[in-house]
């Protein structure tokens, strides 16, 4: 019953198998993250970060990193807004601690009180691979680094999840991790303060080989659904690098950023999609639209007919488009949605945004 509510849900939204098997794990063993909402949408692509890094101070480095991180997640590039949004929010927090050889350093935050991003570096001793896998018949990529027990502690719920992101130092036992949480209105805002744990550091890999064993078997790619526990287990593979403890303590202190309401009465607001039994097809009233450069709260009208959350596309003036809804981690509840956006936008860049129905919303 578990399993097939995530399939429902999943068939609804665009994700990577290794998405799936996260938010899978994590939501059966209350593990991997902690969440009040439902997370409604999850796209986690993986991430291959080339950075140039000249002879700066460590806060321009920092700052340096987010800035490339993003460009390399966007399939455009950076718009001059954009960038100077990331200068000039990103937080530096700079803690570092080291157990059992191996060291953990929260490194910056950059946040609009509701969701936020968080960077953190990994360094493990030489002659351990972090960057890339070498293991014989598995894939090159970089591993997958996992933890046990609660990943974040804050004293609001929120939705949560993770992606390696390479370092660009060139050296093999080093990598970095973004940390993407979407929560409340007051979740991260100045003067709050969230708990970062790892436990135990844990490394997920791919067996390629046994995948294609298993492609040959049932005749389609891999993924949960298909295969037994057994084979899932063989296919993806997770071993534990190092046990110890690394907590970390993060008080957010530059969270007051613009926030820009779209509409100023109801708009009507149609969804139809197609099930096994036949159309659907979802209504309701959309009483605001609430965008920061980070993410996008909805409010709407609750009903036996509302959707579980308002979908659409957020179009820049540059004809690009991102989801309304966020691609990474976001919630629902009754008669409101947030999502949370890959990389932050630029509000002056926002043209309109279109509704499924074809209801086009300016930005004025």
């Amino acid at each position: 019953m578990f399993e097939q509510e995530y399939k429902d849900t999943f068939a609804k939204v665009t994700a990577s198998e290794e998405t799936y098997r996260r938010v899978m794990s994590m939501a059966k063993e209350k593990k991997k993250h902690h969440s009040t909402g439902f997370v409604s949408k999850l796209s986690i692509a993986a991430v291959m970060v080339s950075l140039l890094v000249v002879s700066v101070g460590a806060s321009e480095v920092v700052r340096s990193w987010f800035q490339s991180y993003f460009y390399k997640e966007s399939d455009s590039g950076l718009s001059q807004a954009q960038v100077e949004f990331i200068e000039e929010n990103v937080q530096d927090i700079n803690q570092r601690q080291t157990c059992n050889g191996y060291t953990m350093e929260v490194k910056s935050v950059l946040t609009d009180g509701r969701n936020a991003y968080i960077a953190i570096s990994i360094t493990a001793p030489e002659g351990i691979y972090l960057d890339r896998t070498v293991k014989e018949g598995y894939n090159p990529a970089a591993p997958n680094i996992w933890t046990e027990g609660p990943l974040v502690e804050t004293d609001a719920g929120y939705s949560a999840t993770w992606q390696m992101a390479e370092d660009g130092d060139g050296k093999p036992n080093t990598h970095n991790m973004v940390i993407l949480l979407s929560g409340d209105e007051s979740s991260f805002i100045n003067g709050k303060t969230c708990h970062i744990h790892f436990t135990n550091l844990k490394a997920e890999y791919t067996n390629d080989a046994f995948g294609a064993k298993m492609k040959e078997k049932y005749g389609c790619e891999p993924k949960l659904g298909i295969l037994t526990d057994e084979e899932a287990e063989k296919m993806w593979p997770v071993e534990t690098l190092v046990e110890g403890n690394w907590d970390f303590e993060v008080t957010f202190t530059n969270t007051d950023v613009p926030v820009k309401e779209l509409i100023d009465h109801p708009v009507n607001y149609v969804l139809e999609y197609e099930t096994p039994e036949g159309k659907v097809t979802k209504t309701t009233k959309v009483l605001s639209i609430r965008l920061s450069a980070i993410g996008a709260v909805c409010t709407y009208e609750a009903g036996k007919n509302a959707p579980d959350g308002i979908g659409g596309d957020i179009f820049m003036k540059d004809g690009t488009s991102i989801s309304l809804a966020g691609n990474t981690v976001g919630s629902s509840w009754e008669g409101g949605s947030c999502g949370m956006f890959d990389i932050p936008i630029a509000l002056e860049d926002v043209a309109y945004i279109l509704f499924p129905d074809g209801t086009k919303i300016l930005s004025e």
